[in-house]
């Protein structure tokens, strides 16, 4: 089942004459951002300034949230001067109801994109301050001019150990900027994950410990993915890292009270998965060529004795994780289906189905890195620990016949096991070396 994700965007107010026939003022959200949603499998609905209630019975339909353009935050929430007449659009409702569902999402671990004036608003939320007017600084880059409706098209370097490069695969991205002001101290909580030659702010996202945290997903870009997201993929990732969260979210029992995910089942273990494993990989190999370092068969299925899903797992080395054009057209030609990682910057996820069932994962990871070497201890250690692949074939039994239809809770309920089993593996390699 093909869960559909719900996002809320928050609307612009509109004034009496910004519609032409409306004897009144109304609100609305410029179509591209929905069409972009749209276009990575969400559905949508618009939440406008005034909505009562508060923000978690306001968020509790939805999976994800969408900050977008438009005016100025009001300088009074950052210590800002509220007489500078160089401000325009000022919102206060608006302020008021973006920052209390931002940090309410946060707390309720629903993803976010927060786009030009919504990273602004990110910011402000967490304490931060910004630049009222970017033209007054010295060796600043043309960042276009908002109430002109002028675009400058410019560089933003991307932090490798990022959400932001996690979710793009890119290091550096062509982004169409049009406003005058931006981030000055970074809010707390707050990693800065882009930045452009002049050394503004250009991204930022929520800090997050990678083994706890992998459900934190709140990410803020001072451009307009929007604007160009048609003709260039890493910028449509962003919509669709959301959507893919919003989904994985949204599909739990746990929010809706339903699983709404594939169906899977635990199987005994089966003689014949190491040679699947083999012909798929040498299938691997022939398609990418000298992009590929090491091909090794991981997950249950390569641990003998070991009960699991009938899905062969195969971890495939890369030499580098970019551009996405080096693998990804030869994995759709081998009728694989390809699914960004917007929580892993080494990390890549394919599928494939035999005679309409799921037959195979691919996970495409940078040769060597940390998420390469933890699939691999796991695996390794399960091999030579049968009492702890025991104990991981009791808990894989209970957690499927508890969730048969939400296979994310299944997977979330291995979290803390693997971790640990991973935890003392690499120890005990980093003592032997």
């Amino acid at each position: 089942m093909n869960y559909r994700p719900l996002v809320a965007v928050v609307a612009y107010h509109l004034g009496d004459d910004r519609v032409a026939r409306w004897p009144h003022g109304g609100y609305g959200v410029p179509a591209p951002y929905l069409e972009r949603l749209r276009l990575a499998g969400a559905r949508t609905a618009i939440v406008s300034p005034g909505e009562g209630g508060t923000p978690e019975e306001l968020l509790e339909p939805f999976d994800g949230l969408l900050l977008v353009g438009g005016g100025d935050i009001d300088p009074a929430r950052y210590g800002g001067n509220a007489h500078d007449r160089r401000l325009y659009g000022v919102e206060p409702d608006r302020d008021e109801l973006e920052i209390e569902l931002l940090l309410t999402a946060d707390r309720m671990r629903l993803p976010a994109l927060c786009i030009c004036r919504g990273m602004q608003v990110m910011n402000v939320a967490f304490g931060g301050t910004l630049h009222p007017h970017l033209p007054d600084l010295p060796g600043m880059l043309e960042h276009g001019v908002p109430v002109l409706d002028t675009q400058s098209l410019h560089d933003v370097d991307i932090e490798h150990a990022s959400r932001l490069f996690a979710t793009t695969k890119v290091s550096t991205l062509a982004a169409a900027s049009h406003h005058h002001q931006g981030v000055d101290r970074v809010g707390d909580g707050l990693l800065v994950s882009g930045r452009t030659s002049d050394g503004l702010v250009e991204a930022i996202e929520r800090d997050h410990d990678p083994d706890a945290d992998l459900d934190r997903w709140i990410v803020g870009v001072q451009w307009h993915p929007e604007d160009t997201a048609n003709d260039d993929p890493a910028q449509q990732a962003l919509f669709d890292g959301l959507v893919l969260l919003a989904g994985v979210r949204g599909s739990k029992a746990e929010h809706h009270g339903i699983g709404r995910t594939r169906a899977y089942a635990i199987v005994e273990p089966d003689l014949g998965w190491p040679e699947r494993f083999e012909r798929e990989a040498a299938r691997l190999r022939a398609a990418l060529g000298e992009q590929v370092v090491r091909i090794d068969h991981i997950g249950s299925t390569s641990v003998p004795g070991l009960v699991a899903k009938p899905v062969i797992d195969i971890s495939v080395g890369l030499v580098s994780m970019e551009p996405r054009s080096a693998y990804v057209p030869a994995l759709h030609g081998l009728g694989y289906r390809t699914v960004l990682d917007p929580s892993e910057p080494d990390h890549e996820f394919a599928s494939r189905d035999v005679a309409g069932e799921r037959g195979f994962h691919v996970h495409l990871c940078l040769a060597g890195s940390p998420f390469e070497r933890r699939h691999l201890a796991f695996r390794d250690w399960l091999r030579t620990h049968p009492g702890d692949a025991a104990a991981y074939g009791d808990l894989k039994r209970h957690l499927a016949a508890t969730h048969p239809n939400d296979v994310h809770t299944y997977t979330d309920g291995k979290t803390g096991f693997i971790r640990g089993i991973e935890a003392r593996a690499l120890a005990t390699t980093s003592r032997a070396v």
